[in-house]
């Protein structure tokens, strides 16, 4: 792996001595790391049960359209290839 430096020494951390791992940052203080996803999470706009309830039928109507085509499809290439066949004999 090629370490990559900024082309800017003043910006802080541009230049590590020893490039710490994500793992070494967040154990050097997990409640600090724990307090800053749950302010992450508070900053999510989350769905309301109407929008969920909308996406979750837009889903299965289209399962069930996708089912009947391919349903449909495979019924007509069976068609043809059972005729197909009983042409060649």
């Amino acid at each position: 792996m090629v370490e990559r430096r900024s082309p800017k020494p003043e910006v802080g951390g541009s230049i590590p001595s020893a490039p710490a791992t994500k793992i070494e940052i967040i154990m050097k203080n997990p409640l600090k790391f724990i307090q800053e996803v749950k302010q992450e999470a508070f900053k999510v706009t989350w769905p309301t049960g109407k929008e969920t309830l909308q996406g979750t039928l837009m889903v299965v109507a289209m399962a069930i359209v996708a089912s009947i085509f391919f349903l449909l499809l495979d019924q007509i290439l069976k068609f043809l290839l059972e005729l197909l066949l009983k042409l060649g004999m």
